[in-house]
């Protein structure tokens, strides 16, 4: 089970909803990738929730190409719900949470969510809250960030911060917890891929910056006083150390996608 601040999780992402579509580049790329899923998938679903659905991009995507679409959507972040709500006029927007959605059983033909379940402490009860959901037959697509995701931030804190209680990190799921928890919400598991994505950015410092700015600070490791700045001091130079070069530093993002069916 991850240690999740949901309160913090909120706060960030509610502050980042403004500015969040035009920066979360990778997230749109796998956007991309959950629609050629279900275009495939559920053709004909037109019933369909979205959770943690941040602004509404991926449904006004969806809604573009379904004439019918009967979109509803959750988000943990009251104030991405509001930027969700303004977006998709008629649609069902909640602010609430993915272990607890506010809608009756079996309401809906397809279930989507992308980079959000990573922020749960837990992967069982969301998805079997997506099963109590959908209808017989409904199909569930969702993408997460898996394991390997910002490794090389993780990997340069722990050194960075020494043995004790600094050293925690965020922890991502990896693939075999996913289908683990979709089989006991279940689901019927009909794939589970992985990919990786990586972003180049100026520097460490740059790499912090630009999660802070989609609201990601739960991946952003940190500790307070003195120690705590110069443990960022040495997180920024064991970054730049280990995996700079003329283009910068990376910024790796592993990406599970997940295919099921209630």
């Amino acid at each position: 089970m991850n240690r999740v601040d949901k309160r913090r999780v909120q706060a960030a992402f509610s502050r980042s909803a403004a500015a969040y579509d035009a920066r979360a580049s990778v997230q749109r790329e796998v956007q991309d990738r959950v629609l050629a899923l279900v275009a495939e998938a559920a053709p004909d679903a037109r019933r369909v929730l979205d959770v943690g659905a941040g602004t509404g991009a991926l449904l006004a995507r969806l809604a573009a190409a379904r004439p019918g679409l009967r979109p509803a959507a959750v988000d943990l972040a009251p104030g991405m719900a509001a930027a969700a709500r303004a977006r998709l006029p008629g649609a069902a927007v909640a602010a609430g949470d993915a272990e607890a959605l506010p809608f009756g059983d079996a309401r809906f033909d397809l279930f989507l969510s992308t980079s959000a379940f990573q922020w749960l402490p837990r992967l069982a009860p969301a998805f079997a809250e997506a099963r109590r959901v959908l209808a017989p037959g409904g199909v569930l697509a969702v993408a997460l960030f898996g394991a390997r995701t910002l490794h090389e931030l993780r990997g340069a804190w722990r050194e960075a911060a020494g043995p004790g209680p600094g050293e925690r990190t965020h922890r991502f799921f990896d693939r075999d917890e996913v289908a683990a928890a979709l089989a006991a919400a279940g689901l019927r598991v009909r794939a589970v891929v992985e990919e990786e994505r990586r972003e180049q950015h100026a520097d460490a410092r740059a790499v912090l910056r630009a999660l802070k700015e989609i609201g990601a600070t739960a991946a952003v490791p940190g500790a307070r006083g003195l120690g705590g700045r110069r443990a960022t001091l040495e997180l920024l130079r064991l970054y730049e150390a280990r995996h700079g070069g003329p283009a910068g530093v990376p910024a790796t993002w592993h990406v599970v996608y997940a295919l099921a069916q209630r």
